[in-house]
């Protein structure tokens, strides 16, 4: 999908965004308004030099990347962090760059970002890391885990686009040998239709799809209970 065939659908995707969670845009680092007791704020640099922002929780010795969806920032997913850092996770929601107080960079690559989490987790501990990503932050995922060594444990790709600013997904997942795991709303076009090409085209042996009813966009897929099991079931594997 190309970058053209995400612009219609902005209104979508703002509206998704802010019902998530503590969605929206990040205050500076001192007043970040996500902020809770037990988080701890993370300032990464990427192999390119961008300044990564994230929130990090929990202290188990699995990490999981958590990473946004377009006009969003860490925030959409710190609900979901902090229930993965009480059943025993390591967790860091980021801001891509030019996202949230992330410094701006090469818009192509956002899985430098998502890599610049991954060693962050392995240098504080993480002997396992799954990456799980809504929109492009989905896009993202798929894309970093089919370059990073070692190897990423699993993935989950929230609606996310085969293709999103240079991303190529498709060309991702062809390549890629980590187990993956697609959500997708139905009714959610053209996401779902892309979620079935990246099924099909994944080299993996450990892959499945899920699609549900009305269930939205990006993150909002995890308010669906079965959407949610099945998440949470792939990360204790």
């Amino acid at each position: 999908m190309n970058l053209g065939r995400i612009a219609p659908l902005l209104g979508l995707l703002v509206t998704s965004a802010l019902l998530q969670a503590g969605a929206g845009t990040a205050a500076p680092t001192g007043a970040d308004q996500c902020l809770q007791q037990g988080d701890t704020p993370v300032h990464l640099k990427t192999r390119d030099g961008v300044a990564i922002y994230g929130l990090e929780v929990g202290t188990g010795a699995t990490g999981v990347v958590l990473g946004h969806q377009y006009f969003s920032d860490h925030c959409e997913f710190m609900a979901f962090a902090r229930e993965l850092a009480g059943l025993g996770y390591r967790a860091i929601s980021i801001d891509f760059r030019g996202n949230g107080v992330s410094a701006s960079g090469r818009s192509n690559r956002l899985d430098l970002d998502v890599a610049a989490a991954v060693a962050h987790l392995r240098a504080e501990g993480a002997t396992r890391v799954k990456l799980v990503g809504a929109s492009m932050g989905g896009t993202a995922a798929l894309v970093a885990g089919s370059w990073l060594r070692p190897a990423v444990d699993g993935i989950v790709s929230l609606s996310g686009p085969d293709y999103f600013r240079g991303l190529n997904a498709v060309r991702a997942v062809q390549r890629s040998r980590v187990p993956v795991r697609f959500l997708v709303s139905r009714d959610d076009r053209p996401f779902a239709s892309d979620a079935t090409t990246l099924m099909r085209r994944a080299a993996t042996g450990d892959k499945a799809i899920a699609r549900y009813t009305a269930a939205g966009h990006g993150s909002s897929i995890l308010s669906v209970p079965a959407a949610h099991a099945l998440v949470l079931a792939f990360l204790a594997r």
